[in-house]
């Protein structure tokens, strides 16, 4: 059509324009010309994406993991019938091309040899490795003894008898067959193996083996009980030691788990505290946890799971270790089952309630939830959980997990393969088809029962999901765009670089279609790399275990060799490294498994790059960090001691729509010399139905005094000393709160304690007078009048009878002689669900200000106007910071003589990052209230409960939805009449993130903390110069394990140390560092010069200096 185009226009238009030149001809010329340029442009082809499907008919690779169920073989009968295989991807006739071999479940497993230009030779006959007859499972390839040529070990599966039914080892021969020997090698292992890891895990230069085994034990069949994993079975995992060639099982003697618990679907090896030795990552199905294994380097292991990671995916399936974030530190990614289409998620998903998810914690199944994981590694060993804020905690149904650079950016991205060929999870099917009474009407019937159940199965491919890599762990879901958007029923999954022009191909192994082959479209001049093939010595001439770091420019990014990933597969292929638009690499260097370091410098980009131990240079090898040179802080000697006990009532069964259980605010820590010694006293407040206690210093350590059982049976929410009644020493006000109270409880009411200058406290008669009971959330202090008296400020934060409805400010004005009044103002009514109150002089007027935040609440500034806070004008809300504000610090970050402000927020790493509409209101008209949250759409709000919690808590809708699936398709417009929806209070989360509040000029204005502090909630914020540059820092502490199990625990902060830094005129806090501290904190203190102290809630507090 262009062509046609052209010709007409040089044909009809140009002669008459050629012939009649001058001024308006040339205009008239320059005018077609551009609309000529305007119309090619819009008739341009789109660019391709990313990836393109290669047929069959063009690749020659027509393999499909096809499935028909028979009455021996259904998923009713054998557990794993939907697991699909794997596909291993390596060059075995050493021609430079990677080969592929699938294994197939009840088909006959295929090897193709790579004849360049994407086409493919099925040679699998003359090869000899169909494995027929056989349900295989993992493949692998491995040059297993070093002669130089990858062979193939192979896992089987299903039912237990029958010819070949082991484990099979085929040694290339070089000429593009192989031989079975894996009786010779001690491979030759029956069970129900599921995939083969080859390392040398004892450095002795030859390679062992790891071999998953999945339980032969229906998972029915247990109890919750301790200890499971440490009864031996011997059909469980194995650690198979290569022993002059022989491999010898060694697993009891090396420490590690084989049990009839294991039900391992992923195995993935990495150095993950780089002390040079290789270390297990195991990812195990249903309710047992995953395993880690730290090597001890004398031929054993540790398994540190529990104190390595904060939380886990419950039912574990594929998985991958590799540096994510450029760091030079593995982190780990593990996909689950989790939907991400809200619709699917509850039809599809089921979660445990509060009471079974506590029991599997203190069984010792660890924190488990439906979900993708996303494991950061923090400090060579010590994870925290950051899937969510990635927004890659769900996929769909998923298997296979790969990080690579896709798109060559210097970015690894991440590939997960998804689909179940039949969903028998679906609830509507547990539910409706495939029910007791629906069982037993089928049997009554005569019908074939088991066929009857597995037709009606649903079934549905769906698209395997891409991430692409942003940068500080931000990735985008890019699927469609990058062209992998074809339903399939996909499991395992490899990649490489098939056709060998700079980019990565990927292969995978789908039920009842076709294999699918992915051609990679970058374009090297745009998106460069370079890929590097390893060559080590003996019997590991693959380098398996070899660390390559380069580093071009501004890029670092470091790659371990472990062939074995994903779910059931293998990439042997060369190590591969995305470069951008980089030409050049600055340096790069080879730690071989030995530990020794080979360096090349100035090395181009856009080539592949063989490296040989024997002909390189070598020096020692040494790590980029040492884990924990870092620290900030050190425990202090001879501190005090005491445990918060936080209270174990179970919210949830009273409220059954709550996310999270509101209040343990706990514990509260105020800190002054309150003996007049000169040195700092220490408050703390206890937990319900505990006692607080005074730590009095004196004679170089503390005293605890206990002078507080008159409050024993309430909940210190908040606590600050003031000199109350103008004496010269420092009295205490202690404010309680919390959820467990009825709304006439006396355990309510705030205290006022009187110093009798010695540090002995007495309960005041007086106090402050409430004209009701409230929950206090947070109170400051200050000269509100400038009257040079104390006057005390307090948020409500949650009325005891309905959680969401609005709290009030309460304004106590002293009047002196230790009397107070309550300042009446319209300006303080409902303003929300108060936590955090700080006072100071915002506008720089002389009179103190008020700024206020609160769960689901603006952040409110109350303007004090000589005294009186009346006004509507008085009142100034910041616009969008709707959010779940924990706390405030006040601090002149800036150094420019105003206060600035530190806000702790929910955070970015939570299932609610992308906002939540509450509705607030008695719905079914019962006397109580209820809170439906809910995530906005253009169709309406749906809301993010289950259906059963909305019926248990509103039995009145049992009949609004006949299905799961209809109620997953439903807006809460659909299901609350309009006239409710009127009425109801509507609370909004807007801003998630914690922020600091600049000041300029007495506008604050909001900037977010670095991405590092959103990992988890704050809940508590220290401004101090803690590296005494002259400039503040901060400390900040968070976590929230209250969640509902499924929107997951905020549990991925261990402390954070930010440090303040001049950059162009301004403060950032760029620095952050982890302060390896865990648990709950909700109190940072300074007690004296270099020490300070942290409040864990229900845990023990912690003396730290610095």
């Amino acid at each position: 059509m262009k062509k046609e185009f052209l010709a007409k226009a040089g044909q009809t238009y140009s002669k008459r324009w050629l012939q009649r030149p001058g001024r308006l001809s040339g205009r008239v010329w320059a005018f077609n010309c551009w609309l000529l340029v305007l119309w090619l442009s819009g008739c341009a082809e789109e660019p391709a994406p990313l990836f393109t499907t290669v047929d069959p008919g063009q690749s020659g690779v027509h393999f499909s993991n096809d499935l028909h169920y028979t009455e021996e073989y259904n998923p009713y009968t054998y557990r794993n019938f939907y697991n699909g295989g794997g596909v291993a991807l390596g060059d075995i006739n050493n021609d430079g091309l990677l080969d592929i071999y699938f294994s197939g479940n009840l088909v006959s497993n295929k090897l193709y040899l790579n004849k360049g230009n994407l086409q493919f030779e099925d040679i699998t006959e003359q090869a000899g490795v169909a494995c027929a007859g056989v349900w295989s499972s993992g493949v692998n390839m491995v040059d297993i003894n070093g002669d130089g040529w990858l062979d193939l070990y192979v896992c089987k599966a299903g039912k237990p008898e029958g010819a070949n039914r082991h484990n099979e080892l085929f040694i290339n021969q070089g000429d593009l067959t192989f031989v079975e020997q894996s009786k010779a090698y001690g491979l030759d292992i029956t069970g129900l193996s599921i995939q083969s890891a080859f390392f040398d895990y004892d450095l002795d230069g030859d390679l062992d083996c790891y071999l998953l085994n999945n339980s032969l034990r229906s998972v029915g069949g247990f109890d919750m009980k301790e200890g499971l994993r440490d009864i031996y079975d011997p059909e469980g995992n194995k650690l198979l030691e290569n022993q002059g060639g022989k491999f010898v099982d060694v697993t009891r003697k090396a420490g590690i788990y084989s049990s009839s618990v294991g039900y391992g679907l992923g195995i993935t090896l990495a150095d993950f505290n780089w002390d040079g030795w290789p270390d297990i990552f195991l990812s195990n199905d249903f309710f047992e946890k995953d395993y880690l294994y730290f090597n001890n380097q004398d031929g054993t292991f540790t398994e540190r799971v529990d104190s390595s990671f904060t939380s886990l995916s419950m039912g574990s399936m594929g998985a991958d270790a590799c540096d994510l974030d450029n760091d030079l530190l593995p982190e780990i990614f593990v996909t689950e089952m989790s939907p991400r289409a809200a619709d699917r998620k509850k039809t599809k998903t089921t979660y445990e309630n509060w009471d079974k998810y506590q029991l599997a914690v203190t069984k010792g199944y660890h924190h488990q939830f439906a979900r993708n994981v996303l494991h950061k590694n923090l400090d060579g060993g010590q994870f925290v959980e950051l899937g969510r804020l990635a927004g890659i905690e769900s996929s769909d149904w998923s298997w296979s997990a790969l990080i690579q650079d896709f798109d060559n950016d210097g970015l690894r991205d991440i590939f997960i393969s998804n689909g179940i060929r039949s969903d028998l999870l679906d609830k509507d099917y547990l539910n409706y088809m495939a029910n007791d009474t629906r069982i037993q009407a089928m049997i009554d019937e005569d019908e074939d029962v088991l066929k009857k159940l597995i037709d009606i199965m649903p079934s549905g491919p769906v698209n395997n999901a891409i991430f692409k890599n942003n940068g500080q762990l931000n990735f985008t879901y890019q699927s469609q765009a990058w062209g992998l958007d074809a339903p399939t029923f996909s499991n395992g999954s490899a990649y490489g670089d098939l056709d060998n022009d700079g980019d990565l191909e990927l292969v995978i192994n789908n039920v009842d279609q076709a294999a699918s082959i992915y051609r990679n479209n970058s374009d090297p001049k745009v998106a460069r790399s370079i890929a590097i093939s390893l060559q080590y010595r003996g019997a590991n001439r693959q380098a398996i275990g070899a660390k390559v770091l380069i580093y071009a420019d501004t890029l670092q990014s470091m790659f371990e060799y472990y062939p074995a990933k994903g779910f059931q597969s293998c990439s042997a292929a060369p190590l591969f490294f995305g470069l951008g638009q980089r030409e050049l690499l600055d340096s790069l260097i080879v730690i071989w498994p030995n530990g020794e370091a080979s360096v090349r410098t100035r090395v181009p980009a856009n080539q592949s790059l063989t490296i040989s131990y024997e002909e390189s240079e070598r020096r020692a090898g040494t790590a980029p960090f040492k884990p924990g040179q870092t620290a900030l802080l050190q425990p202090a000697q001879d501190a005090f001691s005491f445990t918060h006990q936080e209270t174990g009532l179970n919210f949830f069964d009273q409220e059954r729509m709550l996310l999270s259980m509101p209040g343990r605010k706990g514990p509260a820590i105020a800190v002054a010399d309150v003996n007049q010694d000169r040195v700092k006293d220490v408050f703390i407040g206890g937990g319900k139905n505990q006692e607080s206690v005074l730590f009095l210093s004196g004679n170089g350590g503390y005293t605890a005094q206990y002078g507080f059982s008159d409050t024993r049976r309430s909940e210190v929410t908040a606590a600050e000393f003031f000199d109350s009644d103008r004496d010269g020493d420092l009295d205490l006000y202690v404010a309680h709160g919390g959820k467990g109270f009825s709304i006439y409880a006396p355990e309510l009411h705030d205290a006022l304690y009187l110093n009798d200058g010695a540090g002995v406290f007495t309960r005041s008669g007086e106090g402050l007078r409430f004209p009701y009971p409230i929950s206090t959330g947070d109170i400051a202090i200050a000269d509100l009048t400038n009257d040079g008296l104390p006057d005390i400020v307090l948020g409500e934060a949650m009325k005891t009878n309905g959680f969401g409805l609005p709290g009030n400010c309460f304004i106590f004005i002293n009047d002196g002689n230790n009397q107070f009044s309550l300042l009446e103002s319209e300006l303080c009514k409902e303003l929300g669900m108060i936590t955090a109150v700080e006072i100071a002089d915002i506008n720089t007027d002389g009179w103190a200000d008020i700024l206020l935040a609160g769960q689901y609440m603006p952040a409110t500034i109350l303007f004090n106007e000589k005294g009186a806070f009346q006004r509507p004008e008085q009142r100034l809300i910041l616009t969008d910071t709707e959010g779940l504000w924990n706390c405030i610090e006040k601090a002149d970050l800036d150094d420019d003589g105003d206060p600035d402000f530190v806000l702790g927020n929910l955070g970015q790493n939570n299932f609610f990052r992308d906002g939540l509409t509450v509705f607030v209101h008695d719905f079914d008209g019962n006397g109580t209230i209820e809170q439906i949250a809910c995530q906005a759409t253009a169709e309406g709000h749906f809301p993010v409960h289950d259906i059963d919690e909305l019926y248990s808590q509103m039995p009145i809708l049992k009949k609004a939805f006949r299905t799961y699936r209809e109620f997953s398709q439903a807006p809460l417009e659909a299901l609350v009449p309009e006239e409710q929806l009127q009425k109801a209070l509507q609370l909004h989360l807007k801003e998630s993130r914690s922020l600091i509040l600049w000041n300029e000029a007495g506008r604050l204005v909001p900037v977010a903390l670095p991405r590092d502090v959103q990992y988890s909630t704050v809940n508590a914020i220290l401004a101090g110069d803690f590296n005494q540059d002259g400039i503040q820092d901060l400390l900040l502490g968070g976590n929230d394990y209250k969640y509902k199990p499924q929107f997951g625990r905020q549990d991925a902060s261990l402390g954070w140390v930010c440090y303040g830094e001049k950059s162009k005129g301004d403060i950032i806090f760029a620095d952050c560092r982890s302060l390896d501290i865990s648990g709950q904190i909700r109190a940072i203190e300074s007690i004296n010069q270099h020490q300070i102290v942290i409040g864990i809630n229900d845990g023990e507090i912690k003396v730290y200096e610095y």
